[in-house]
């Protein structure tokens, strides 16, 4: 025991990962990464790995592609428009303005990488809290 008394012990410290504010902010940065991969490269495609059941009764670990949506839009003009969500939901980044123009389609890496940096600070942090405060769009009941 005389070992013991010779280190200093201390309560485990609360770990990052419980934080809500952080882990929205690092899933976020996460999909924002991949929409800039996407806007590089049309033909970009997340690859996940499944355990997949064999005719014989043994498990597989096999690659499948998984789609990634596009987060921006063009008009009929051309204007490109690049529109933050977090899950399902439109983040809105100021009175319920959840998109950005970009202007021409070779503008839009430089703006998500804007909003990378801007996500990284800290300051979608308000508005990952109001789109979470928000109602999910709800089908209207006939009358």
């Amino acid at each position: 025991m005389s070992m013991l008394k010779t280190l200093q012990l201390v309560s485990v410290p609360k770990s990052f990962s419980a934080d809500p504010t952080l882990a929205r902010r690092h899933k976020f940065l996460a999909q924002l990464e991949q929409q800039l991969e996407l806007a590089k490269d049309e033909n970009y495609v997340v690859r996940r790995q499944r355990w997949v059941k064999q005719q014989d009764g043994s498990k597989q670990l096999v690659e499948h592609p998984r789609r990634v949506k596009r987060w921006w839009r063009t008009d009929a003009a051309g204007n490109c428009f690049f529109i933050l969500r977090y899950g399902n939901k439109l983040v809105p980044i100021a009175d319920g303005k959840s998109a950005i123009a970009v202007g021409d389609r070779v503008n839009l890496a430089k703006v998500i990488e804007t909003v990378i940096s801007a996500a990284r600070d800290g300051e979608l942090d308000a508005a990952f809290e109001n789109a979470k405060a928000m109602p999910r769009n709800m089908k209207k009941k006939a009358a």
